[in-house]
């Protein structure tokens, strides 16, 4: 009652429920780089907040009504915070209320090199622009930027922006016959959050409305679609695997022994563990992460044997049954069962890894729990005898008259060694973490189509840069940006990104104040002869510098300011995007080697880092499988004695060898989760020759033998059912547990006594 209690407080009585799905949450914190984490979650909070819409057609007018229409209704909606479909004029004109108080001190690249090496020239080409009928340089352009040097600058900034076009306020792009407008869109909340998903059947209604009104096509992309497809995908596996395995155990359990009791105790020893479990992880790490509910709750496949034996004594029993007596018998097994268990998760609990230590303590507590229960309530709740007969056993007995033959005892474990070392030649390893994701093909391609329209590139990677002050940062940030520039221009880097293209480092500002400076000095009386001006033209600018902080306050960052990060432990940092990097032919490494080179730069990739954390803890719980069989083996010596401690490992050992060999035939790569689901297959596979060996002879492996293979059912249906999973790691998972469980089943009656019939 207390911990229902507790569970009423943590659930109900909360505004969320204390379920963590951020895989980021289950890493070790001290192996995540401070600064490249909230660069991390800066650039992800900006891209998962953000949707972008193309509507496709071939007339601008038609596209502009459908955008109007289209703005309208999403805002209507409630899934958007604000929503950008038009180009106000306040917006044009930041380029210019944010850059012209510093016009003297920003120049192109073009016009720095220019100026430092041929000024003369500058005349020549204003006067070319100036008689240039389409240049549109007006008089007051020209009394307030003789040398049009301004306009050089802002067209160079804004190159990026070339594959649209402005037409009645709207960007327009234009890819062979078919035109493109695009509307961007803030959502009112985290792509993750359920309520804002239960909006997209509007979306998906709205744009199908304006698909068939203006008979344009609307493509979309953001982050929103994955989760929600990720979420619609997890509770179709939930509602088709999870509630059918459920219907599954139960309909078992009613027509084994034909009676709600038994039914109604394993249940309660399974709830009582899942309860107490949840309730004490809640209260140790605050939340459960949905790493652990989902994997922990394997202990099912653990517990609900404590209740088989004994629920399978009173139905052998009839009118003999005696529940304490009963209890007597199974008592050594079900404790010896538990302590197998318990090594196992306690090796994880030592780990340093969020994740592994809350699935650890979530299940010691369970099986605790659930042992517990049987020990301390079944005796008190069962006292009647059951009214209902064993089924038919005769195919359990067959197979058992079998194991007293030498020749299966030694040929099936033979066999299956011999497989299980052919197969674990094909064993690959990937502990890539999109393994737990599943990309539509549908959403990709629309990603891939707005990326290539609007010129994003679809290959991108982050760079993180770090300095001791903003100026040295500024600075590395156009030292790194040239040589990235220089690439671009070879065409091995489609695009780059940075904040110092649009704030220059004021060791950049100064040096194209001296320039400009100079400029006028030499060739303002130039310049003003040969434009017949009645004023002189002098410079009478004064050096103001441009910070970071104004770029920032200015429309002009919305679409990059996200880049700049500023003072993070100790450093300023930044981030540079690169899109689409190809490298030369000569040199397929040449943008990687010259980033591995650079102390200040760290690739941003968090899928990578995850991934490599993965793998070292892929081969950390490699290891302490190996030292958990090892004390298993040690604990089973000292309580049987050698021979017979070695007939009890040997099955659940062959199970877990064999089952990951069958995961590496079906190409399948192992990954931490198959090892996870080794440690399952040996918690269970132990049990099952656990209670074979407790036999002091053959008398009762019939009723034995039927709880194992209840258990085993049971456990097929609880986790084997994750093979028809489409997510790959959970499919792994799957088949590995399905495989070792059965090949365990199969193998339990080596452990059996021989010689004695019933």
């Amino acid at each position: 009652m207390f911990c229902a209690g507790l569970l009423i407080q943590q659930t109900v009585m909360q505004d969320k429920l204390p379920i963590e799905t951020n895989i980021l949450a289950l890493l070790p914190k001290d192996q995540q780089d401070k600064v490249a984490q909230q660069a991390f979650e800066q650039i992800a909070d900006n891209i998962n907040n953000r949707v972008v819409f193309l509507i496709k057609g071939k007339d601008k007018d038609n596209l502009v009504k459908a955008a109007s229409y289209f703005n309208d209704a999403l805002t209507a909606i409630g899934l958007f915070a604000h929503v950008e479909s038009k180009i106000s004029e306040n917006q044009q004109q930041a380029w210019g209320s944010l850059y012209f108080p510093y016009r003297a001190q920003l120049l192109s690249e073009q016009d720095k090199s220019n100026l430092a090496q041929a000024p003369d020239e500058r005349v020549t080409h204003v006067i070319e622009q100036i008689y240039n009928p389409f240049s549109g340089v007006s008089g007051g352009e020209l009394k307030s930027d003789p040398f049009l040097l301004f306009r050089d600058f802002l067209s160079a900034r804004n190159t990026s922006d070339g594959h649209f076009s402005l037409y009645q306020n709207y960007l327009l792009s234009q890819v062979g016959d078919d035109l493109y407008l695009i509307i961007q869109a803030d959502l009112a909340g985290d792509a993750f959050d359920s309520r804002l998903q239960s909006l997209l059947p509007q979306l998906q209604i709205l744009e199908a409305d304006v698909e068939q009104l203006f008979h344009v096509k609307l493509l979309h992309t953001g982050s929103l679609f994955y989760a929600a497809h990720g979420a619609e995908s997890a509770k179709s596996e939930i509602s088709t695997i999870g509630v059918g395995s459920l219907i599954g155990i139960i309909l078992l359990l009613l027509f084994v022994y034909r009676s709600s009791l038994p039914l109604m105790l394993a249940l309660l020893s399974i709830g009582c563990g899942l309860l107490v479990a949840f309730v004490t992880t809640v209260l140790v790490f605050g939340k459960v992460h949905l790493f652990s509910l989902v994997f922990g709750a394997s202990l099912i496949g653990v517990s609900i044997d404590y209740a088989f034996h004994y629920l399978t004594e009173r139905l052998a029993e009839q009118n003999k049954w005696d529940p304490d007596f009963a209890l007597k018998q199974i008592f050594n097994a079900i404790s010896l069962g538990l302590v197998t268990s318990l090594i196992g998760y306690l090796g994880l609990l030592i780990a340093p890894f969020p994740g592994l230590q809350q699935l650890s303590l979530f299940s010691i507590v369970g099986l605790l729990s659930a042992y517990l229960t049987v020990v301390l309530c079944y005796p008190a709740l069962a006292r009647s005898p059951s009214k209902t007969k064993l089924p038919n056993l005769r195919l359990l007995t067959a197979w058992l008259a079998l194991w007293q033959h030498k020749s299966l005892r030694v040929a099936l474990p033979s066999v299956l060694i011999i497989f299980a070392f052919i197969g674990l030649t094909k064993i690959t390893f990937n502990d890539d973490i999109r393994q737990l994701q599943t990309m539509p093909e549908d959403l990709k391609a629309q990603e891939h189509t707005i990326k290539d329209i609007t010129g994003v590139g679809n290959n991108q990677r982050l760079l993180l840069v770090k300095a001791n002050s903003e100026e040295l940062l500024l600075q590395r940030l156009e030292q790194l940006s040239a040589q990235f520039n220089e690439w671009k221009t070879q065409g091995f880097i489609k695009s780059v990104q940075s904040v110092s293209q649009f704030v220059p480092s004021l060791k950049t500002q100064q040096e194209n104040y001296q320039l400009v400076e100079t400029l006028y000095q030499q060739q303002g009386e130039s310049l003003s002869n040969k434009l017949n001006l009645t004023e002189a033209i002098e410079f009478k600018q004064s050096f103001k510098p441009l910070l970071v902080s104004d770029y920032l306050m200015s429309p002009v960052s919305e679409p990059l300011g996200f880049l700049w990060l500023g003072d993070i432990s100790g450093y300023y940092a930044s981030v540079i995007i690169l899109s689409d990097v190809t490298n030369p032919a000569t040199d397929p490494q040449l943008v990687a080697h010259y980033i591995e080179q650079q102390a200040d730069v760290q690739v941003l990739d968090k899928a990578a880092e995850i991934s490599a954390i993965f793998s070292h803890y892929r081969l950390f719980i490699g290891e302490m499988l190996l030292a958990v069989y090892f004390l298993i083996g040690l604990l089973l010596a000292w309580h049987y004695g050698v021979k017979k401690a070695c007939k009890v490992m040997t099955p659940p050992l062959i199970a877990g060898v064999a089952a990951l060999a069958i995961t590496a035939v079906f190409a399948i790569p192992i990954t931490i989760f198959n090892l996870l689901a080794l440690l399952l297959v040996l918690g269970i596979g132990i049990d099952y020759t656990l209670f074979f060996a407790e036999q002091k002879n053959t008398i009762n492996s019939e009723n034995t033998f039927l709880a194992i293979t209840l258990s085993a059912i049971t456990t097929v249906l609880s986790f084997g059912l994750l093979a028809l999973s489409e997510t790959q790691a959970i499919y792994g998972f799957g088949v590995t547990v399905l495989t070792g469980i059965i090949i365990a089943w199969l193998l339990a009656p080596l452990a059996m006594n021989k010689g004695t019939k019933k």
